[in-house]
């Protein structure tokens, strides 16, 4: 999208158009739209007394979308919903319910309009880079691996050499290691000793298994 901004701005408009028209409405706003019914014609419904009925209707319509409520009194007074009698003001509760179903299409607008900018937020945001010391853990992973899989290839190779030897290279070997070590014999040469010991047995135990 080549204008992201503008694009964004116009959501951030649309979205508040949206809010405001479902903001609550006022107690004198509420007051006045039951005086609009109660002047068009329309009683207040029985079993609600004349002194008390503007008190009920607050309380019920208290958080009710202005917008909604305003249209459901304009269509009330045309007589456009044919389940309420035209002689007789909606029970509060019903009026509630009858202007907060007026207002559904703008709640389901403004959860659109707040995906679409959210989503387009995200695809403006720069990308997070990887911190150093991210990259350290990854870098002290990546070397664990290798040494893991260095010390695979080792000891396969070394398994590879114990299956190899014959019987007479084992035989020889024997008789190398039984050769007395000099004074200052180096840890490279105990290695290699070690080894050796470690394919003299490893030969002998094969051998063993397959006279068997």
């Amino acid at each position: 999208m080549t204008n992201l901004p503008a694009v964004l701005s116009t959501l951030t408009q649309e979205i508040g158009a949206l809010t405001e028209k479902l903001a609550p409405a006022r107690p004198d706003f509420i007051a006045e739209c039951i005086d609009n019914l109660k002047s068009g014609g329309m009683m207040v419904p029985k079993g609600i007394a004349a002194a008390e009925f503007i008190r009920e209707y607050t309380i019920a319509l208290a958080g009710v979308p202005s917008y909604g409520l305003a249209v459901a009194v304009m269509k009330l007074k045309r007589g456009e919903y044919p389940d309420v009698k035209p002689d007789f003001m909606p029970l509060p509760a019903m009026l509630a319910a009858i202007a907060r179903l007026e207002t559904k299409t703008i709640r389901d607008d403004l959860v659109r309009l707040r995906e679409k900018q959210d989503t387009l937020k995200e695809a403006a945001a720069p990308k997070e880079k990887t911190s150093e010391e991210q990259m350290a853990r990854i870098r002290a992973l990546h070397a664990q691996f290798k040494a893991a899989h260095a010390e695979s290839k080792v000891t396969d190779r070394f398994r590879q050499q114990i299956e190899e030897m014959t019987p007479e290279q084992a035989e020889y070997w024997e008789k190398i290691s039984a050769i007395r070590d000099a004074e200052n014999i180096t840890e490279e040469q105990m290695a290699f000793r070690r080894k050796v010991g470690k394919q003299i047995d490893g030969a002998a135990e094969e051998h063993k298994r397959a006279a068997e």
